[in-house]
This record gives structure tokens, sequence and C-alpha cells, in this order.
């Protein structure tokens, strides 16, 4: 009887010291999986956010502050970005995020690319402007100059390619569950993660 007693005595302490650790495991899973669900709605926000802050670049009836080149020449007249048209978009992209950058240390920066060709070498010409936190392209826009179609409207734009805009939105330092305790390898793979490219054909089509 007194071995009986000891045993159920045992299996009740053994109860009482798995249950904590059960239910701190439990907790930690659940709040992993809510962040990874937080990551990818967050995510899915900044793909269509670049994708629209793309469509303003390339909108060529839109009023969005581009500076015109080749004014007063012979050449014709190309929109080229301006800081004032990233400063903008980067404005757009704060406020899209307002509430995680104020619940986190988080930073919003971005990458604006244009490339445009000329019109009678049909040479590339790359102009591209960075504003907010460190923000570069996987893929600069350079390298992808076989995507421009050329134009067949004879008087208009035969034989001419058109020109490609790029947006890439990135957020920095989004922090993990540890918080401040986020491993180095984490931090960069969340850099990674929360980083979006969108590209758009230009006007002359």
């Amino acid at each position: 009887m007194l071995i009986k007693s000891n045993m159920r005595t045992l299996q009740r302490g053994s109860s009482v010291i798995e249950l904590p650790v059960i239910t701190f495991f439990m907790v930690i899973l659940v709040l992993f999986i809510v962040r990874i669900n937080q990551g990818i709605s967050q995510k899915n926000q900044l793909d269509n956010l670049a994708y629209s802050l793309t469509s303003i670049v390339a909108c060529e009836r839109c009023d969005n502050t581009m500076l015109v080149s080749g004014s007063g020449s012979s050449t014709p007249t190309v929109k080229i970005i301006s800081t004032e048209l990233a400063d903008y978009l980067l404005l757009v992209a704060q406020r899209h995020f307002n509430t995680l950058i104020e619940d986190s240390s988080a930073e919003i920066g971005l990458h604006v690319e244009q490339v445009v060709f000329d019109s009678s070498t049909q040479k590339s010409r790359l102009y591209d402007i960075n504003a907010g936190a460190e923000c570069l392209s996987r893929q600069r826009l350079l390298s992808l100059t076989d995507l421009s179609p050329i134009g067949t409207t004879p008087g208009l734009n035969a034989g001419q390619h058109a020109e490609l805009f790029q947006v890439t939105l990135c957020i920095k330092g989004m922090s993990s569950i540890a918080e401040d305790f986020t491993p180095l390898f984490l931090l960069r793979f969340s850099d990674s993660f929360y980083q979006s490219s969108a590209l758009l054909i230009g006007r002359a089509l």
C-alpha cells in the first residue's frame, strides 16, 4: 500500500510539472501562428501597395510631380521621376503602414526606378531615386530592358521602346516574437521578406 501511495504521489507531482510546460509551449505556438498570419497579411499589403505606387509613377495623365526632360529642344519631351515624387510616394507608404510604424521600430523605404530610351539610338538610360530607409531592388530595372515592347503605330511610336518603371518597397527593422532579443539572422530574413517590387511598362506603347 505504501508503494502504491508513493507512486500516486510521484504521478501527481509529474502532472503538476508537465502542465505548466505544456501550457507554455502551447502559448508560444499560438503566438507564433498569429505572428505568421500577421506577416503574410503585411506582405500582401506591401505587394499591393508597391503595385499601386508604380501605377502612380507610370500614369501619364496624372499630376505626379515628374520632371520634364528635353523641353525647348528638338528632342521629344520625356517625364523623369523626381525627388518630390519619391518623397510623396514614401509619405503614402508611411500613412498606409502608420499603425505598424507606431507600434514598432520599423522604418519604410522605397526605391523608384525608370528606364527611358533615346528616340534616335534606342539606348537605355536609368534614373533612380531612394527615399526613407535603405532600400534597393533585388533586380535592377536596367537589366530588364528586354521587357520593353517596341511601338508599332506609324508617326507616333513605331520602332520606339516603351519606358519601364519599377517601385520597390521595404519595411526595415521588423521585430519577431522575441522583440529586442531577435537574432541577427531573423532580422536579415525579415528585411528580405518585407520587400516587394512592382514593374510596369510605360507610356509609349
